[in-house]
């Protein structure tokens, strides 16, 4: 077994589907880069630097199945030719709310890794991820994986 951990920041734009209210798809894309944590006397310090590397895609459709709860599905495609992509859907529902920013919603979830194409095809694990959503559709998500390959 083969295992792989990422952390990405993805941006892009929410939208609601133009029949059913209900329904969001998210088309975001991240590009390569390096995180640095540090944990000091004044709390956390996180900075993100670009790394030389293709774009990952993201794109899922989200169904709203209350208040504040969705699930969904979607496809995480790694580098700039498409042929690597996973498969993943919600684990457990969702969670999308009010922050403290006044028209900031702020969310958080699990996927579960389905499969996928190409090098991924047999993938498996799972993906967490944290966002913010503006009123205007604006993204931002960071996403953590953790995919697991055979041999």
């Amino acid at each position: 077994m083969r295992e792989i951990v990422y952390t990405m920041h993805f941006r892009g734009q929410a939208s609601r589907s133009s029949g059913d209210q209900k329904e969001v798809k998210i088309a975001s894309s991240g590009t390569s880069c390096t995180m640095h944590t540090v944990v000091g006397p004044d709390g956390i310090e996180t900075s993100l630097a670009p790394a030389p590397g293709e774009l990952a895609f993201l794109d899922c459709e989200l169904q709203f199945t209350g208040q504040a709860s969705f699930t969904g599905n979607g496809t995480l495609t790694f580098g700039d030719d498409g042929d690597a992509a996973l498969r993943f859907q919600t684990l457990e529902p969702g969670h999308l709310g009010p922050s403290l920013e006044p028209g900031v919603l702020a969310g958080a979830v699990s996927w579960r890794i389905e499969g996928g194409s190409g090098r991924f095809a047999a993938a498996t694990g799972f993906l967490s991820s944290v966002f913010t959503m503006k009123e205007s559709g604006e993204l931002s998500e960071y996403q953590c994986g953790n995919i697991f390959l055979p041999g």
